[in-house]
């Protein structure tokens, strides 16, 4: 086994939720995906991405693990913008032993808007 980190990414399918109808109102997508087999100290990126030609404003991550809430054997090692368009959340697996595919799921935020122009 390599002690280096590797990190497998994998895309969420976000839903479009709008807040507001006028032209130009920030939205929020989130998108919930189950966490694969990982193995102790592995890691695990997830990305989300704003619809159309959105930018990404803001992001974040609910834990939804399934043994011991907060305190299972997922922790929360970076959320990022990945790009101007796309938030990224990476998990690592600090249980000490193996995380099976039924043990969590993620839902990932991201705030998505449009720039705005002064004149």
């Amino acid at each position: 086994m390599s002690a280096t980190k590797k990190i497998i990414s994998a895309a969420v399918i976000a839903a479009g939720f709008a807040f507001g109808t006028q032209a130009g109102a920030h939205e929020v997508v989130s998108g919930t995906t189950p966490v694969p087999a990982l193995a102790p100290g592995a890691s695990q990126e997830f990305v989300i991405n704003c619809p159309g030609h959105q930018f990404v404003l803001s992001g974040g991550v609910e834990n939804n693990d399934q043994l011991r809430g907060a305190l299972g054997p997922l922790v929360v090692t970076a959320s990022y913008p990945k790009s101007t368009r796309s938030w990224a959340v990476e998990v690592t697996n600090d249980s000490g032993r193996p995380l099976s595919t039924v043990e969590a799921r993620l839902t990932l935020y991201a705030l998505c808007g449009y720039h705005h122009h002064s004149h």
